[in-house]
C-alpha cells in the first residue's frame, strides 16, 4: 500500500506539479522583486528635473508601413521633450506601399526638429537600423518599429533614466498592446487582444524589471530601445545571423560591457496594434523563439548554472522554456490517456481542474503586482478586466505551443522572418501531393 501510493504521488508530481512549481515559484521572485524595489525606484526616477536636454536621434526602419507610419511619427511630435533636440530618420528599405508619400504628408507639418527619409538599396531591418545609425548625430540613439506610438513622455523618461544612471548603458522601453478597435464585432479578437495586453504588461512591468534588477536583461525590445552613442559604436551594430537582432544586440552588450547596466524603463511607455490576426500571433511568436534558440547557440559563455542569480544566464531560460517544456508536452498528451491507463474519468477531470485552478492562482499573483505598479489609466483597464486571470491559464498553454513550434522550426526549417501558420503548411503540403499525384499519372 505504501509503495502505491509513493508511486502515485511520484507520478503526479513529476508530470503535472513540477512544470506549475517553476511557473510559481516564478511568478513570487518577481512579485517579491519588483515590491521591494520598483515602486521606489520609479518615485526617485520621476522625481528629476531634467535640465540638460541632449540631442536624441530616433530610427524608424520601415518596409510596407504605409498604414502606420503616420501616427508613429505623429507621437514624436507629441513629445514632452524639445523637438530641436530630436532629429528622426525613416529608414526605408525597399517598400513598394505608398510609404514615402505618407512620409512626404508629414514632413510637411511644422516641426521643430529634423525629420528625414533614407532609402537602402537592401531588404532586412538589421540593414536599415545600421545605415540610420551611420547618419544619426545624437548622444542617445533610439530605434521605434513604424507600428509603435509613443507616449508622450516616452523620450523624456527614457533620457531621465540615462541622467540618473551613468552606468546605464542601454535600455529598452515598455511595450502596452492597444486595446481592439472592432467596438466588439469580434469576440474572439477583442479577447485576444485583451490577454495580449495582460501578457505584455506583465512581462515588461514585472519579468523584464526582475531581469534589470539582476542585470539579467533577455531581450532589448525592437518596438523601443535607447542606446548611448559611444557604447552602441562600439558593438557590432546590427547583424542578420538571427531573425531576432535586438536579442544579439543585447548579448554583445552583456558581452563587451558586462559591468555597465542594461534595463528596462517602466514608465518610458510606447502603444502597439495587437496582432490582427491567430496566425500572424503564431508566426510572431514563432520567430522569436526561434530567435532566442539562435542567440543562445551564438553566445555558450552566458550558458552559467540555471542557479546563477545575478548577471545575464541564459540557462535558466532554457531550462524553464525548454527541458521543462517536453514535460508539459509529455503530460498534455498523457492526461486524456490516463483513462484508458486505468484511472478514473473523475480522477482525470479532477487533475486538470486542479491544474487549471494552480495555475490561475500563479495568473492573480501577476496581476496583483501589475496593480502595483499601474498608473491611474492602466489600473482601470486591468480592474475592468480582472476576469481574464481566469482565461490567460489557457492562452499561455496556446502561447507554449506556438513557443514548442518555434523549437522545431530551428530543427527542420530555415530562418525566416515570416513563418506560415500549421493550417497554411498542411495546404500547401495537400496541393503539392496533388500536384505530385497528378504527375505520377501522367507519367504512367
Amino acid at each position: 500500500m505504501t509503495d502505491t501510493l509513493l508511486s502515485f504521488l511520484l507520478f503526479w508530481a513529476i508530470w503535472l506539479l513540477v512544470p506549475l512549481a517553476i511557473d510559481g515559484t516564478t511568478a513570487l521572485a518577481y512579485f517579491i522583486s519588483v515590491w521591494r524595489s520598483e515602486r521606489h525606484k520609479l518615485r526617485q526616477r520621476l522625481a528629476v528635473e531634467q535640465t540638460y536636454f541632449p540631442l536624441v536621434s530616433i530610427l524608424i526602419p520601415v518596409h510596407n508601413g504605409a498604414p502606420y507610419l503616420q501616427k508613429c511619427i505623429e507621437s514624436i511630435r507629441l513629445q514632452s521633450y524639445p523637438h530641436e533636440k530630436l532629429e528622426i530618420f525613416v529608414v526605408d528599405n525597399m517598400s513598394d506601399d505608398g510609404s514615402f508619400d505618407v512620409f512626404k504628408v508629414e514632413q510637411d507639418k511644422p516641426f521643430k526638429g529634423s525629420l528625414q527619409w533614407v532609402s537602402i538599396p537592401r531588404r532586412g531591418k538589421a540593414y536599415a537600423l545600421n545605415a540610420g545609425i551611420h547618419m544619426t548625430r545624437g548622444e542617445y540613439i533610439a530605434n521605434i518599429d513604424c507600428d509603435i506610438r509613443m507616449h508622450t513622455d516616452a523620450v523624456l523618461n527614457m533620457v531621465k533614466a540615462f541622467t540618473a544612471d551613468p552606468e546605464l548603458a542601454a535600455a529598452t522601453g515598455s511595450v502596452e498592446i492597444l486595446p481592439h478597435n472592432g467596438n466588439g464585432s469580434d469576440p474572439f479578437r477583442h479577447l485576444l487582444a485583451e490577454c495580449e495586453f495582460m501578457e505584455y504588461f506583465t512581462s515588461f512591468h514585472v519579468g523584464r524589471q526582475y531581469q534589470s534588477n539582476v542585470n539579467s536583461l533577455f531581450t532589448l525590445a525592437g518596438a523601443y530601445s535607447m542606446f548611448r552613442r559611444d557604447i552602441l559604436l562600439r558593438t557590432f551594430l546590427y547583424d542578420k545571423q538571427t531573425v531576432s537582432e535586438d536579442t544579439k544586440m543585447t548579448f554583445d552588450l552583456h558581452k563587451i560591457f558586462s559591468k555597465m547596466k542594461k534595463k528596462c524603463v517602466g514608465e518610458a511607455v510606447v502603444y502597439s496594434e495587437p496582432t490582427p490576426s491567430l496566425s500572424a500571433f503564431y508566426s510572431q511568436r514563432v520567430r522569436w523563439q526561434r530567435g532566442q534558440l539562435e542567440v543562445v547557440s551564438l553566445f555558450p559563455e552566458f550558458v552559467h548554472t540555471p542557479f546563477h542569480l545575478h548577471g545575464l544566464a541564459s540557462s535558466k531560460s532554457m531550462v524553464v522554456d525548454h527541458t521543462l517544456a517536453f514535460a508539459r508536452a509529455v503530460w498534455t498528451f498523457l492526461l486524456p490517456m490516463l483513462y484508458f491507463l486505468g484511472y478514473s474519468m473523475g480522477m482525470v477531470f479532477t487533475a486538470n481542474v486542479v491544474m487549471y485552478v494552480c495555475y490561475i492562482g500563479v495568473e492573480v499573483a501577476y496581476y496583483i503586482t501589475a496593480l502595483m505598479l499601474a498608473d491611474n489609466v492602466v489600473r482601470k483597464r486591468l480592474r475592468h478586466n480582472w476576469w481574464l486571470c481566469a482565461v490567460l491559464p489557457m492562452y499561455r498553454f496556446i502561447l507554449f505551443w506556438f513557443r514548442f513550434g518555434g523549437f522545431l522550426s530551428v530543427l527542420t526549417e530555415p530562418a525566416e522572418w515570416k513563418v506560415k501558420d500549421p493550417v497554411a503548411q498542411v495546404r500547401e503540403g495537400l496541393h503539392q501531393l496533388r500536384q505530385d499525384l497528378g504527375r505520377w499519372r501522367f507519367i504512367r
